[in-house]
């Protein structure tokens, strides 16, 4: 299994640092209590969480405002990624503090194939020196 760059740069095993929710049994979506009971669990062993915002299969669109607030009570940075909710639902990334997203615009942005992609940072985190990782895809 390849392993994501910063779960290398950690030393971390991906099965033992990664934290995979999924549905109740017989429900097809996460329940926002549910994403928010999994980060207060995890507590501030949580490093970030990551989610998309809206899931391609059920068309829903989970409460970043929560979700990021819960991450942030547990000392956790937030990121969404907005493939699917990029030009398609209201979002207020920097009001909401969202740490990080990234988003294409060849979907609901109407861009077309071998259109541009592009990335959130909260203002906050400008002028950091924070590691930086990178991956290509498509090699």
């Amino acid at each position: 299994m390849q392993c994501n760059p910063r779960l290398c740069f950690h030393h971390f095993i991906p099965d033992d640092a990664v934290i995979y929710l999924k549905a109740r049994e017989g429900e097809y979506c996460l329940r926002t209590e549910d994403v928010l009971k999994a980060i207060e669990e995890a507590g501030d062993t949580l490093a970030t969480v990551m989610l998309g915002a809206v899931n391609y299969y059920t068309g829903q669109y989970l409460d970043l405002e929560k979700i990021s607030g819960a991450a942030h009570k547990a000392g956790a940075t937030c990121g969404f990624n907005l493939a699917h909710a990029a030009g398609n639902v209201l979002m207020k990334l920097h009001d909401w503090n969202v740490d990080y997203a990234c988003f294409c615009s060849y979907k609901y942005l109407n861009a077309g194939p071998g259109s541009v992609s592009g990335i959130f940072v909260h203002e906050r985190h400008l002028g950091k020196n924070l590691p930086q990782f990178f991956r290509l895809v498509g090699q």
